[in-house]
């Protein structure tokens, strides 16, 4: 196996950008034509455990986990112009899921509290939370309604683009009110869709690509008769409260990661996992997004654990850990081009948008 350097290239002029968290803290700019770390942004409250797109696709939140941090990371000036931390005293704050709200002013969150007291730790029931991001701190919170003895909004969280309303993702969609939190509507996907649907589950990912208000991504349900597992790909019309299920085939393997499509939505990428440890397989599945279909299965020698991220122009797939190396494999032919050495090692997940967005 070849290991090309990170200064190595192909001749080719600037590209598109990878924000890539890294140790011990900070966010790394990859080109991706040049195919080499060309900027790095120092963090202030720690080590990057997530990175996540603001609203308006021009900033980047890091999410320090030490003292539950939270920096603004400016894509033009590749500068942290905001950062605090949510921890007060002996109150620390464990952050699940958040999102910003379409002014890029708010966060609104699920959050832990765990009290620490002379003999013990007292965990607090899980919260919504809303993150003011000029005042830095916690400005209002509400406790998570509980529904068949599970918080109701643990699930990927997403804002309407009027900013009213808070979609929580789950076994079912809890549309909730952002003033108060109160739920105002539930999407049951445990009602039939289709026959031979019962049960649905799905996270919404992190696509750049994606047009505002829109959701889209694998789903999987089971039938109410023999309990065959089916998967699909879903789409969310946030505005309209709309959505559709299509479904693709039986569950023939032993789970499957986010779907990745490219930026002319005409291609969809994901990874799915047959037999378990050390039986473990790999494979690339290619989906045709206009006829929601599989019309290709590559097996490929994938890390134990890793993530996958698809490059701005979808003609490259980035395998990558927390291993200082960044995997490349070609989109048309599902074959690894080549692996780069960071000699950093990454830490929380990759961004990537196009050059354009970082000047």
């Amino acid at each position: 196996m070849q290991i090309l350097a990170a200064g190595a290239a192909r001749g080719a002029g600037p590209g598109p950008l990878l924000y890539a968290g890294a140790l011990p803290a900070k966010i790394l700019l990859i080109d991706e034509a040049l195919e080499k770390i060309v900027d790095q942004v120092p963090l202030n409250t720690g080590v990057p455990q997530a990175l996540r797109w603001s609203y308006d696709r021009k900033k980047i939140f890091a999410f320090t986990r030490r003292q539950s941090g939270i920096e603004v990371v400016d894509l033009a000036s590749r500068k942290v112009t905001n950062h605090f931390v949510l921890n007060d005293g002996n109150r620390r704050v464990q952050l699940g899921n958040s999102t910003p709200d379409p002014e890029d002013r708010l966060l609104y969150a699920t959050i832990t509290v765990a009290v620490k007291h002379s003999d013990r730790f007292e965990i607090e029931k899980p919260r919504f939370a809303v993150i003011d991001l000029a005042q830095r701190k916690i400005t209002r919170t509400a406790d998570l309604p509980m529904i068949d003895g599970r918080p109701a909004g643990e699930g990927g969280l997403r804002v309407s683009p009027d900013g009213k309303f808070l979609y929580s993702f789950a076994d079912n969609v809890r549309i909730f009110d952002t003033t108060d939190f109160k739920l105002v509507e539930t999407i049951e996907l445990s009602k039939p869709l289709y026959p031979g649907m019962e049960r649905i589950s799905m996270n919404p990912r992190d696509d750049p690509n994606e047009p505002p208000g829109t959701v889209t991504g694998i789903f999987q349900s089971t039938d109410p008769i023999v309990h065959r597992s089916i998967f699909g790909i879903a789409r969310f019309d946030l505005t309209r409260r709309t959505f559709e299920f299509t479904p693709v085939g039986p569950v023939a393997t032993a789970g499957m990661g986010d779907l990745r499509v490219a930026p002319d939505g005409k291609t969809g990428y994901a990874v799915a996992f047959q037999g378990a440890v050390g039986n473990r397989r790999c494979e690339f599945w290619v989906f045709d997004m206009p006829t929601r279909k599989v019309v290709r299965k590559v097996e490929f020698d994938g890390p134990v654990n890793f993530g996958y991220t698809l490059s701005g122009n979808g003609q490259q797939i980035y395998l990558h850990g927390t291993s200082p190396y960044l995997e490349i494999y070609d989109a048309a032919t599902l074959r690894r081009r080549k692996i780069i050495e960071l000699n950093e090692d990454l830490t929380g997940g990759i961004l990537v948008a196009p050059r354009s967005a970082a000047r």
